[in-house]
Formats: structure tokens, C-alpha cells, sequence
């Protein structure tokens, strides 16, 4: 199934879950006929208790025997959930976000299962459901409570009844060769089947013949006479060849509650073969009398019937008039109306916008952006996936990351789509073992059998659910070298970094940014240094090189530290020594550059407010941090734990920064102490000796500039490159199948004075999500509610949210576009169409 929704192109995904079996075919599979003819992917679930099984009834139309096992393949999609049985609601309420469309096609008492309880459940999904629908007026009186619910009659499809097959089927051969005249049924035959006056008219009228094709679920000692033939259930491909030797078709339908709420399907289907019909006089054929349809209740009544729709001008006056009635009645027709309801609901509209991984390189982080998609990192593993997402890109290839979220947003940042893994509301605040393992499986399901390859940024995020070989998980450095490391034994230290290690053992291929990491995992488990290959991070040197005046000596020494201001990487160091260095050295200053939470900024700060002048905090985008760089003598890598080859250690080398770094993760393949740095123990009076010596012996600063800039160049981004580009290739030469995809879609700013009821607007917000592209429906004004509404390609944000990149398109209302700073290629006129600016 994850193989089909990488393979077909559809509009939208409709399930219709178990409740009868495909055969006979009635309006549920009608109606997902048609959509699948209209280019959704729909699933039929058929009742069974065998073995899963699928198979494709007609292009995009699948019958599905188990239904459970499209749940994971669905949860993380939003899909059409066509409901007409509340049983089935036990199954769709698992979707986390559908669009349920509720039809009432029968009296809610006669469906097995009612009761009180049932009846309180039907009330509550009228008035939740996104669309209702009723095929009878007399069923109006179940949803009263929905003033937009739509009468939506059954109907036929006409073409399925135009060029029957020529030849007699066999069982029906004998009958047509009596020569006698056929009256003709199709459909179920149940307690609403008025069998006494079927069996009456066989024994008054032995001259003709009775058909009756369908199964039956009543006593068949009730239709036994020489002229009653019981053909069983047909295949509904094989219903015109039958009826095209019926002379006169029936309904004979008991007169009751039930029959009054029915819209025969049968009826458009007879009139589709331009047969006379005779019916007893049931609410739904009263309308559609005409000469060549008839109602009567008694036997007499119904003989006369017959007998005038033998009648050769009537048979002729039927085969005009009932071609041209069918042809008003299609199914095409009634599911024009449920897509202009599509369209007028923008809650709906989310069903169009299912994000698909399918042909490009899929990314699983915990963060790139923060949980609600407003904030970027600018860490070294966010810096990381955007060169990595260009390298790909440069190969062909379109790279999504996937990661942690509080709600189903999309950002483009970049040129490359952000796509938070939370579906029905899944929060990312504690990020305990059980949130990994859901956040995991929902990274599955979103890519499972679609992604051309897996990328796991951290490596460990691949446990517990990756399975492929065509997968590459990036060790960082040892992520697990933290505060909690504290083992009474090896059955706590297994416990505790079974995530590690079993990630690891998951992954196809690893990176290694580090030989630290690289050795701890040999030591832990010696066959994965066969999948392990390290390369280290890496510099740019046309990027980050040193000022021209780097070497000429200033009157004040700028010690900086360029990184996340948190307590892993050391600010907490540094914020212990900062107030010895800066009274014993009055030239010094300190530069914190980079991003914090608010707790450590408001650190930063009061250290600032105490030292005026002295101290300064400021963040700057990641391709201009050399100017940090070019105003530092010194760079402070302090890292305490969970560190790789750092970049921010790189680039201060490469800029010819005097270095001083822990000992900690990969930091020693960087610097070699007293070479091209300073190496120290994890600890503030080590830090504080270190920054001492630097300040004290200008000549080993200027040695240390000189070789951190010649050993950086060891470390070049061209290497980096050349390394991964050759993975890569040895990870996917054997996939020649492959469906790449490659191109971009464009992102879409549509802004709006109001939350949208324009039918015309829907209808155009549909095709463009139909044709692929994100779009961002900007309101003047929205609740937290209206944002949270948000999903894959549709995304509902406020006129001044960020939005990362630069949009290829901006469309607006005519309302708004006066109070618009941005260009507006198109607006939109009253009837919802955009006209080109």
C-alpha cells in the first residue's frame, strides 16, 4: 500500500471502510467510481475475515479486504473518510485528520447495531462531519441539525449500460429462447421484497417469465413457481447483459418506513437500459412517474402495469425518455455537487495537500527549526543538512527533513521543505523514549517505501523502525556523554543507550564525524566499524579566512565564543570566569555569538549590565559569521559534552583565531595541545588558566593563530564533499529503479482580509495543491485554533509570520492588496479566479 501512494498521482486519498462486500455494487462504489475516474485514490474496504488482500477494480479504485492495515499506512495522511454506516466511524475516528463525509442512505433504525447510544453517536457526527448527505427525502428528518446537508439521490453510470455484450448468457438462455416476455429484477432480495405479489403475478400469469438476479436473503419457498427463475447475484459488469433481455423491469417493494426512505439504484440503471418500469408507489419513484414508469400496489394493479409497459410504444417511448432521464442522474453529477461542497469548506481543503516524500532523499532530525516552525537553530547539525541538502541537490536529487513538531506545519527554508512529523497532536516538550518511538513511527509511515533514502540526522532517530539498507545515519559525536551517564552496571549502561546502539546497528551506512565516536561504537559492537566511515567536518576556506589585519597587534584582545549560548557547549564556563579575567585583564573583551533560550540570554545579560562596554551578545545568520571571527583574537570551544568535529572550531582556525577547546567528543582531532591550541579538561579553572596564558604570552597566540589556519586546511569543505558524494553513489548505484524527483515546487503566499468563503477561492486553492505546490493562506487575523488547523502543503499562519524564504508567487484579495508592502502578481476577482497583475 506505502507502494501505491508512491507510485499513483491523485488528488486526494477516499476510504470507504468496511461495511458490505464490493458485489453487488451499489452507491458507495459508485460513487468511489467516480472519483476514482476523477483522479482520487480510493479504497473500498470489503467485510471479510480472510487473509489482507488488495487488488485495483478500476484505475486508482482498490478493494481492500482488512481494513486495519491501512491504518498505518494512512494515520499520518490527511484522508476523505466517506462514512454511511456509524459503525464505521470505530475505525475512521483512528484518523487524526479526515474529512468525513457522513451519508445517510438508509432508516437509521433498520441498520443493525441501533440503539440509544448509536442514535447519540449519529447526532454527534451530523454536526461534526465536514459534509452530510442524504439519498431520500424522507431521511431529511436525520439531520436537521445541518442546514448545509445536501440531498444527493442515487443515480447510474450510464456507460456501463450502453453496449452490453452481444451474446445470451448462458443461464439466461432458455428463458429468452421460450420467446415468452422476461420481467425482469436485479438487487437484493430481503423482507422488504414483496414476495406474494411476485409469486401472485408468476401463478396469474404463467405466460411470462419472472428474472429475479441478486442474492437471497429470505425464504426461497416464498418464490417457487415454474416461471420464477432465481439467477442468483451477477457481477454488476454483467447486469446490462441480462437486463438488455428484460421487456419490463421491476421494483416490487413492500410500501413501509423502510422503502420510503430508499432511492432504488436500480431505477436509474433500468431507465439507463430504456426499460419500461413498474413499481409499487414507494416515496423516491413517485416524482419519476411517467407513462413508461408506472406505480401499482395490488396484484392486478401491478399486472395492468406490466402489461402497458409491454406495450411496443411504450418499450420504444422508454428507450428514448429513460436514456435521456439516466443521462440527467449520474453519478457524475451527484459528485459534482459533494466537490462543490469540497470547495466551499476551506477546513476540507487539507485532504489536498498531503505532502509526498515519494522520489527524494528524506531527512529525520529532532530539530532544524524549533517545534512550532518559527525558529532556526543556526547549530552546527542545522549548517550541516543545508550544505548536505545542496550537495544533493547538485546530484540531482530534492532533499525534504523531517523532525520533531508540536503541530502539522510545513516551512520552506532555503529552497528545502521543513516538515514537522506531528499528526493529531503530538508534542515535542519531553522528549521521553516514548515520544521517540512515536515521532520514529510517524517519520515511517510519512516516507516508508517512497523515500529514495533515509538520512538520519542524529543516526539514532533510524530506531526503532528503519528497516532498509538504502539508509545513512550521521553520528554527530557521542550525543550520550551527558549528566545523566551514570551506570551501577552493564545492565543500566545496555538500558540506558539501547537507543544508540540498536539505532546504529539499524542504519545501512554510517557517518561519522569523529574517530571518538567511531571507536566507541567498535568497542561496543567491533562489526559495526565495517559500516562505519568518518568524515570530519569540514571549513571553507573562500568563506572563512583571516582579516588582513589579523596579525598586526590590537589594543584590545576579543575573546569570543561562537556558538549556541547553552550549557552543553560551556557558556556556563565561561560565564564563571568571565569576571576574573575581564578585572585582571582591563584590554579583554568577550563576544557571545549565537542563539540561546531565554534563560541563558538573561545570564549573558547581567554579566553585560555589570561589565558595560566589555561584554557583547548578538546572533548573526551562519554564512556571515566571519565578521565574528575577523573581530576575535580568541575563540572559546568549551564544550561538556555531545561534540563532534565542531565547525564553529573549524571556522575559527580557519579565520586564524588562537583556539582554545576541551578536551571532549572530536574536539582532539582539531587541535593538538600547545601545537594549534590549547586542550584543556572540561572545567573553569582550566578555561580561566588557558585564557590567562593566551592574554599572557603573545607570541604563542600569534604561533597558535598561524597553525590553527594552516591545520584547518586540512579539514576543507572540497573533501567533505568528495567523501560524501562517493557514499552517496555506493548507496543508491544499485537502485536503478528509481524514482527520482527533482524538481521544486512553488511556494505560494496567498494573503486574505478574511478566513475564506469564496467557493471560487476553494476551487483555485485546490488545483494549486493539486498541482503540487505549498501554499501559505495568510490572514489579517487568526487564532492560535485557525493556525494549528494547518496541514502539509497548506499552511494557515498570520500576515506578519515568518515565512524563511522568499515565495515564487503572492496572490491576494483585492480587500487586502492596498494594505500590502510586498509585490502581488495576481488578485483574486468575485468569482474566485486569479487575474494576472
Amino acid at each position: 500500500m506505502m507502494n501505491i501512494l508512491a507510485a499513483k498521482t491523485y488528488k486526494a486519498i477516499v476510504v470507504y471502510p468496511e461495511a458490505v462486500l464490493w458485489e453487488p455494487n451499489q452507491r458507495p462504489q459508485q460513487l468511489l467510481k467516480e472519483l476514482a475516474k476523477r483522479g482520487y485514490l480510493c479504497f473500498f474496504c470489503e467485510t471479510s475475515v480472510g487473509p489482507f488482500s488488495l487488488r485495483e477494480a478500476e484505475p486508482n479504485l482498490f478493494i481492500v479486504q482488512g481494513e486495519k492495515y491501512l491504518l498505518s499506512v494512512l494515520r499520518s495522511q490527511s484522508v476523505i473518510v466517506l462514512c454511511s454506516w456509524l459503525v464505521q466511524m470505530a475505525w475512521a475516528d483512528f484518523l487524526p485528520h479526515k474529512t468525513l463525509w457522513y451519508d445517510v442512505l438508509d432508516q437509521l433504525e433498520f441498520l443493525s447495531l441501533f440503539d440509544d447510544q448509536m442514535e447519540q453517536k449519529h447526532n454527534q457526527i451530523v454536526k461534526q462531519a465536514d459534509i452530510v448527505t442524504y439519498s431520500a427525502m424522507a431521511l431529511k428528518r436525520y439531520v436537521t441539525d445541518r442546514s448545509d446537508a445536501v440531498l444527493l439521490p442515487n443515480a447510474a453510470r450510464i456507460e456501463d449500460f450502453l453496449s452490453p455484450a452481444a451474446s445470451v448468457p448462458e443461464d439466461l438462455a432458455p428463458i429468452v429462447a421460450t420467446g415468452s416476455p422476461i420481467i425482469g429484477y436485479y438487487g437484493a432480495v430481503e423482507e422488504w421484497f414483496a414476495t406474494d405479489l411476485v409469486e401472485g403475478l408468476a401463478a396469474k400469469r404463467p405466460d411470462w417469465q419472472f428474472v429475479i438476479l441478486g442474492n437471497i436473503g429470505i425464504d426461497k419457498t416464498k418464490l417457487q413457481a415454474p416461471n420464477i427463475h432465481l439467477l442468483g447475484m451477477k457481477p454488476y459488469r454483467l447486469l446490462a447483459q441480462y437486463g438488455q433481455y428484460f421487456h419490463v423491469a421491476i421494483i416490487p417493494f413492500l410500501i413501509n418506513d423502510l422503502t420510503n426512505c430508499i432511492s432504488p439504484v436500480k431505477f436509474f440503471e433500468y431507465a439507463s437500459l430504456g426499460l419500461p418500469i413498474v413499481s409499487t408507489p414507494i416515496s423516491e419513484m413517485m416524482p419519476y412517474q411517467a407513462d413508461w414508469v408506472l406505480a401499482a400496489t395490488e396484484m392486478d394493479g401491478f399486472e395492468t402495469a406490466i402489461m402497458e409497459g409491454l406495450k411496443p410504444e411504450i418499450s420504444s417511448k422508454a428507450k428514448e425518455a429513460g436514456r435521456i432521464l439516466a443521462s440527467r442522474n449520474q453519478w457524475a453529477a451527484r459528485v459534482d455537487l459533494v466537490e462543490k461542497r469540497l470547495m466551499s469548506k476551506p477546513a476540507v481543503w487539507q485532504a489536498f495537500a498531503n505532502h509526498d516524500s515519494s522520489g527524494k532523499i528524506a531527512v529525520m532530525a529532532t530539530t532544524f527549526l524549533d517545534f512550532e516552525g518559527d525558529k532556526f537553530y543556526s547549530g552546527g547539525a542545522e549548517r550541516y543538512l543545508i550544505d548536505l541538502s545542496q550537495l544533493f541537490e547538485q546530484k540531482g536529487y530534492s532533499i525534504t527533513i523531517y523532525q520533531y513538531g508540536n503541530y502539522a506545519w510545513i516551512r520552506r527554508f532555503r529552497g528545502v521543505d521543513i516538515v514537522s512529523l506531528s499528526r493529531g497532536g503530538q508534542h515535542a516538550k519531553e522528549l521521553s523514549i516514548g515520544a521517540v518511538k512515536v515521532y520514529s513511527r510517524l517519520f515511517h509511515e510519512q516516507t516508508a517505501e517512497r523515500s529514495i533514502l533515509n538520512v538520519y540526522s542524529a543516526f539514532f532517530n533510524a530506531w526503532p523502525y528503519e528497516k532498509g539498507s538504502s539508509s545513512i545515519g550521521i553520528i554527530h559525536g557521542v550525543a550520550w556523554d551527558n549528566p545523566a551517564s551514570r551506570y551501577q552496571d552493564g545492565s543500566s549502561f545496555w538500558e540506558m543507550n539501547r537507543r544508540f546502539i540498536e539505532g546504529a546497528k539499524l542504519c545501512g551506512s554510517l557517518v561519522s564525524v569523529d574517530n571518538n565516536s567511531a571507536n566507541w561504537f567498535q568497542t561496543v559492537d567491533y562489526s559495526l566499524r565495517d559500516k562505519i566511515k568518518v568524515i570530519a567536518n569540514y571549513v571553507d576556506p573562500s568563506e572563512f579566512y583571516p582579516s588582513s589585519d589579523h596579525e598586526k597587534p590590537k589594543d584590545r584582545i576579543v575573546i569570543l565564543y561562537p556558538r549556541r549560548l547553552y550549557h552543553a557547549r560551556g557558556l556556563q564556563l565561561v560565564l564563571q570566569v568571565i569576571d576574573e579575567i575581564l578585572i585582571k585583564y582591563p584590554q579583554a573583551d568577550f563576544h557571545f555569538c549565537g542563539q540561546g533560550d531565554p534563560d541563558d540570554i538573561r545570564m549573558v545579560k547581567m554579566k553585560m549590565n555589570r561589565w558595560p562596554g566589555r561584554i557583547k551578545c548578538y546572533a548573526l545568520p551562519f554564512d556571515q559569521m566571519a565578521e565574528a571571527y575577523h573581530q576575535a583574537d580568541i575563540s572559546l570551544i568549551p564544550t561538556l559534552y555531545s561534540e563532534g568535529t565542531s565547525l564553529s572550531c573549524l571556522e575559527a582556525m580557519s579565520c586564524g583565531n588562537a583556539v582554545i577547546a576541551t578536551r571532549v567528543g572530536g574536539l582532539s582531532d582539531l587541535v593538538i595541545h600547545d601545537y594549534n591550541g590549547l586542550l584543556i579538561e572540561p572545567h573553569a579553572h582550566a578555561l580561566k588558566e588557558a585564557i590567562a596564558d593566551l592574554i599572557d604570552n603573545p607570541s604563542k597566540r600569534a604561533l597558535f593563530k598561524y597553525r590553527a589556519q594552516t591545520v584547518s586546511q586540512s579539514f576543507s569543505k572540497q573533501s567533505w564533499v568528495r567523501q560524501w558524494s562517493k557514499l552517496i553513489d555506493s548507496v543508491l548505484h544499485e537502485k536503478q529503479d528509481l524514482r527520482i524527483v527533482s524538481e521544486k515546487s512553488l511556494l505560494i503566499e496567498i494573503y486574505l482580509s478574511n478566513y475564506p468563503q469564496n467557493e471560487g477561492i476553494g476551487k483555485t486553492i485546490i488545483r494549486l495543491l493539486n498541482e503540487g505546490h505549498l501554499l501559505y493562506i495568510k490572514l489579517k487575523s487568526i487564532t492560535a485554533a485557525g493556525r494549528l488547523s494547518s496541514f502539509g502543503r497548506l499552511q494557515w499562519m498570520g500576515w506578519n509570520e515568518m515565512s524563511h524564504s522568499a515565495p515564487d508567487l503572492v496572490i491576494s484579495d483585492v480587500t487586502s492588496h492596498a494594505d500590502l508592502s510586498c509585490t502581488v502578481q495576481a488578485l483574486f476577482n468575485e468569482e474566485g479566479e486569479l487575474e494576472w497583475m
